[in-house]
This record gives structure tokens, C-alpha cells and sequence, in this order.
């Protein structure tokens, strides 16, 4: 339902003058907005109706009878734009003329687009959908043409830059010309969102901004600071100086999926789940639709590993570092994922229950991976933090900003360092099966915490067959870890050297080091042995300031694992 103080800022309708019979004588993506934006022209026949009576209709064929803007949205070449930019209908008549009833018959839609050369390209398009509801169109051209991505208009705020694009006058504007203008240049204003003006259920319905919008911007796009298309050009206040409105970008996305059309787009939608607990990691979460944790580690969550799609990434630590610090760490790619940051990092300070917590994106990447986003939140449970984040291409995380901060800002967490060890504990080990059947049987200490891990001994030692470690319920920061290879791929003593120049205590076998991580010293210490044809690695993981509490535990783990074996 249109709103009656809001006029289209629409197509710009060329009305012929007709006088009464008596006086009558050119997919990928666009480097730039220019490479997307659409010159629309509409061509029909206009009709005259005339009340007085002896007046004969008057009939004028194939003519321009509007123009207006819009984008392609899709590498396949469909082109988004306002449903009045292509309709025909009544129309009010030219100023002085009276007793007339006008009305256009839309015959042909041109789609026009600058070329690689600097001349332009011409499509005839055909109308693939329309809402006269929502005043959105589909066109369709049957090109690959170069296509902008979408951003997501759930993360706008006021006071937002913005970039309206398109052919506002048609080619009035060229007044330098002294010859007739066959296809504008596009216009390009800048302005802000003034606010998100919501319907009667409070969902946004019109994005309001100071750019400059007039007749024949109609269906060009609005583009965020970074480029992403946040908005469709479509209305102007009556009679307001500088007040325009554009429609929120997931209500095209809404009317596209609605019309089967969401496939075409070069990005996938998520949508919001419902909170869930995460088994055994006691945090939860409200995982994207389709998203599941799919990490066997308890200190760990992680979805799928495909390269072009956005993978969550959750991380419990043990560190005494500040959020800053961690934050900074996590953008350099020092102790995470690879992620060189650009100088563009936006966060702030946000409350997760009793905790503390920080929460921003950044944009960075490498040369493999390419440009990526990434949106976290770093919860800081003490002498325990949580390092939570979604990442993955620019595009596609823009795309579905809006859910993934919702999921991020919905974070819920308990503690799980509750029980640190404080002393040596008992050197209690029970016989157990680890590897599965095809493996050796191995000890390990009653009651801790068993996982598998996926891990190396060292770039000279091929990966293991299997890896299990084990933690105290209490205290993950301690960690016992066995590693079996069914072939042994070197003696205990080369695979020692190789782990570490450093020999430890039990011999030739074994091993020693220490490095920091994430402002804790850790100390290593390892030994390798040769069960039948196979090889283990047992190796003990701890902060170098608890390691006096698990030296007893760990020479009766070797002991119990290595007798009867030999070396």
C-alpha cells in the first residue's frame, strides 16, 4: 500500500504533448558500482482518451515512454529495479491539459550497461517477477553480466554512510550536450542513514537518507562504505528538501527466495536457529540453520572446513592476557587460524551474563585464502577466555551479517577450569583399548577426560595413525597425550631427535621444550616407544608452573606403557 505522503522518486515518465485532434501536426563481480548500475529505458505506446465529445483517441506508438535506474544482482543477469520504473497504466496528464485520460502500454524493457570498451551494452529484458506490494522487480536478460553483492540492512544504524547510484533525469543532467543524450552517465550521492522506519509489526520497512534522490533514481542501488548494495532506491518526501527512502535489502532477499530465485545469488542466506546447548563444552550457542559443531574436542567448536563458506571457529584458552591482547592475537594469526588483519577492526565492550566480553570484525585474509571477514567475540571467564568467531569470504559474511552477530551475541558459557591441580596427583591408570581395536592397549589415568586429537610428532615424522589425550575434568590446562603409528616410520631415538634437539629425562627416546602461548610457559616433555612393528609417542602438556605436580604421574604412565615392549 503506497503512502500517500511519498511519491515515487521513480521513473522519469516522458509524456508526450498531445494536443486534441484539431491542432494535432553487458559474470562476475563488479570492481565498481558503475560496472552494475542499470540505465532502464521503457518504450510503449501512450494513449489519449478525451472527455469532449467529437474528440477521436489519439494513438502514438513505440516511444520512450519512461526511464529509470537499477542494479544486476545476479551473475546469471537478472536485474533488480521498482515495479512502477516498468509500468504502464494511467498517468496524469501534461500541466494545462484537461479532459484527458492518459494511459501507456509498456511494449518493450531495455536494460543498459557501460562495456569493457567504453561504449555500452543494450539487453532486451523480459519481466521475470513482480510485487506492486512491495514495488519490486525481477528482469531478466540472459547475459552474463558483472553483478553487485549484497550487504545485510539488519546491521544498519543511523548515521551510516551511504551511496545512492543511479540516472536520476534520465539525460537531462547532461547539459553540456548539445546533441540528444541516447544513455546518461550515472550519478553517484552520498548521504547518511537518517533512520530505519519500521512497519506496524516493527519490522524495518524503508531505510530513510539525506543522499539526494530524484525522478529516475528509482531502483538503483544503495551501497554501504565498503560497496555492499544495503538498500533499492524508491521513494521521496513530498515536498521534503533532501529526504529520501530506499527499501532494506533483506526485504529483497525475502521476495527473491520467495519467487525461487534466491539460488541465482552468488552468496547462500543463513538463517537464525534457536539457542542450543553444545554437548559437553558447556557453552551454548544459536547455531545458522544447516551449522553444527562437528569438533570431537571439548575445548573446541567447529563446522564444516569448506573453503567458500563461512566456518564457525570457538576456542576455550587458558590465559591470563587482557581482551585487547587476545583480540590482537587472534587478528595477526599469531595463535589462530591464519588471518593477517587490515588496519580496519571495529569492536566494543559488551556484557555475556555474569562475564565480560568483547566483540568486533575485521576484514584481512592471505594470499591463499583471499579477502575474508571475520565477526567474534572474545568472553572472559577468568583465568579462562573464550575466543568465538565466524569466518569466511568478504561477500558471503556480509551477506549474513546480521545472523551471525546474533548468534556470536547470544553466547552463553560456564567455566570449565574449576578443579586446577594443586598437587600431585594419585598415579592411578587403568588399561584402555584407545586406538580401537587394531591398535595396542594402553594405560591412562582413572577418571580424566579422553578425546582424540589430530596432531604430528614433527615435520620429519609422518602424521599418526591416531592420537588420544586425556585431561582431568577440572583442569584442561594439563594434558596427556598418546600418538600410535601402525608402521613405525623411525627409531624412538630419530623420531625423539626429531620432536626436539632437546633429550629429557628418560634417555636417547625422549625429549624436552618449552615455548609460551598466549602469556603461559608451557613445558613439553616426551618419549617414544616401540610396540611390536608400530611406534607410541606419550608425551605429558602442562604449564611450566604445574609441572612438578605431574612428574610422578608421568614416569608411571611411561613405566606401565612401556613394560614388556623393550625399549
Amino acid at each position: 500500500m503506497r503512502v500517500r505522503s511519498l511519491i515515487a522518486a521513480g521513473r522519469l515518465v516522458v509524456i508526450l504533448a498531445l494536443a486534441p485532434a484539431s491542432e494535432a501536426a553487458g559474470g562476475a563481480p563488479a570492481a565498481r558500482a558503475t560496472e552494475a548500475t542499470a540505465f532502464i529505458r521503457v518504450r510503449g505506446d501512450v494513449r489519449a482518451e478525451y472527455t469532449e465529445l467529437f474528440k477521436e483517441p489519439r494513438e502514438i506508438h513505440d516511444v520512450e515512454i519512461a526511464t529509470g535506474s537499477g542494479f544486476v544482482v545476479s551473475p546469471a543477469g537478472y536485474v533488480l529495479t521498482n515495479q512502477h520504473v516498468i509500468a504502464g497504466g494511467e498517468v496524469t496528464p501534461p500541466r494545462g491539459q484537461t479532459g484527458v485520460r492518459m494511459t501507456l502500454e509498456v511494449t518493450k524493457i531495455e536494460v543498459v550497461l557501460p562495456s569493457e570498451s567504453g561504449g555500452v551494452r543494450s539487453f532486451a529484458a523480459s519481466v521475470e517477477v513482480v510485487d506492486p506490494e512491495l514495488d519490486l522487480a525481477v528482469l531478466a536478460v540472459g547475459a552474463e553480466l558483472p553483478f553487485l553483492h549484497m550487504g545485510d540492512s539488519d546491521v544498519l544504524e543511523s548515521g551510516q554512510p551511504v551511496t545512492v547510484w543511479g540516472f536520476p533525469f534520465g539525460g537531462k543532467l547532461e547539459l553540456g550536450k548539445t546533441a540528444a543524450v541516447e544513455v546518461p552517465r550515472v550519478s553517484t550521492t552520498r548521504g547518511l542513514i537518517g533512520a530505519i522506519r519500521t512497519d506496524d509489526a516493527g519490522a524495518p520497512r524503508y531505510l530513510q537518507t539525506d543522499a539526494a534522490i530524484n525522478p529516475g533514481s528509482s531502483g538503483g542501488p544503495m551501497l554501504d562504505a565498503d560497496g555492499f548494495v544495503v538498500g533499492l532506491v524508491e521513494l521521496k518526501l513530498r515536498g521534503g528538501v533532501g529526504i529520501g527512502f530506499g527499501i532494506p535489502i533483506n526485504i529483497v532477499k525475502d521476495f527473491l527466495e520467495a519467487h525461487g530465485l534466491g539460488p541465482s545469488l552468488p552468496s547462500r542466506r543463513l538463517r537464525a536457529g534457536g539457542l542450543q546447548a553444545v554437548r559437553g563444552k558447556r557453552l551454548s550457542l544459536a547455531l545458522p540453520d544447516g551449522m553444527d559443531d562437528v569438533s570431537p574436542h571439548r575445548l573446541q567448536c567447529a563446522s564444516g572446513e569448506a573453503a567458500d563458506e563461512i566456518a564457525l571457529r570457538v576456542d576455550r584458552v587458558f590465559s591470563p592476557l587482557a581482551l585487547p591482547r587476545l583480540e590482537s592475537a587472534l587478528l595477526a594469526g599469531q595463535a589462530f587460524e591464519s588471518f593477517a588483519s587490515e588496519p580496519k577492526a571495529q569492536a566494543r565492550p559488551v556484557g555475556f551474563g555474569d562475564f565480560q566480553g568483547l566483540v568486533g570484525w575485521a576484514r584481512g585474509g592471505t594470499a591463499e585464502s583471499g579477502t575474508r571477514d571475520v565477526e567474534y567475540v572474545i568472553v572472559d571467564l577468568g583465568r579462562e577466555k573464550l575466543v568465538a568467531r565466524y569466518v569466511g569470504p568478504t561477500p558471503a559474511v556480509a551477506f549474513n551479517r546480521g545472523v551471525l552477530r546474533a548468534s556470536l551475541h547470544g553466547l552463553e558459557a560456564e567455566r570449565l577450569l574449576t578443579a586446577e591441580i594443586q598437587a600431585p596427583p594419585a598415579p592411578r591408570l587403568e588399561p584402555v583399548a584407545v586406538f580401537g581395536p587394531a591398535g595396542p592397549e594402553l594405560p591412562f589415568p582413572v577418571g580424566w577426560v579422553r578425546e582424540p586429537e589430530t596432531g604430528s610428532a614433527s615435520r620429519k615424522v609422518p602424521p599418526p595413525d591416531a592420537v588420544v589425550s586425556a585431561s582431568p575434568d577440572g583442569d584442561f590446562t594439563v594434558s596427556l597425550r598418546a600418538s600410535w603409528w601402525r608402521a613405525r616410520p623411525a627409531t624412538p631415538q630419530d623420531a625423539a631427535a626429531a620432536r626436539s634437539p632437546t633429550r629429557g629425562a628418560m634417555g636417547r627416546p625422549s625429549y624436552a621444550f618449552t615455548g609460551e602461548r598466549l602469556g603461559v610457559d608451557y613445558t613439553t616433555e616426551g618419549v617414544f616407544l616401540a610396540l611390536g612393528d608400530g611406534l607410541v609417542q606419550l608425551e605429558v602438556d602442562v604449564p611450566t608452573a604445574k609441572r612438578p605436580f605431574l612428574q610422578d604421574l608421568f614416569t608411571a604412565w611411561v613405566k606401565a606403557a612401556s613394560s614388556g615392549h623393550g625399549e
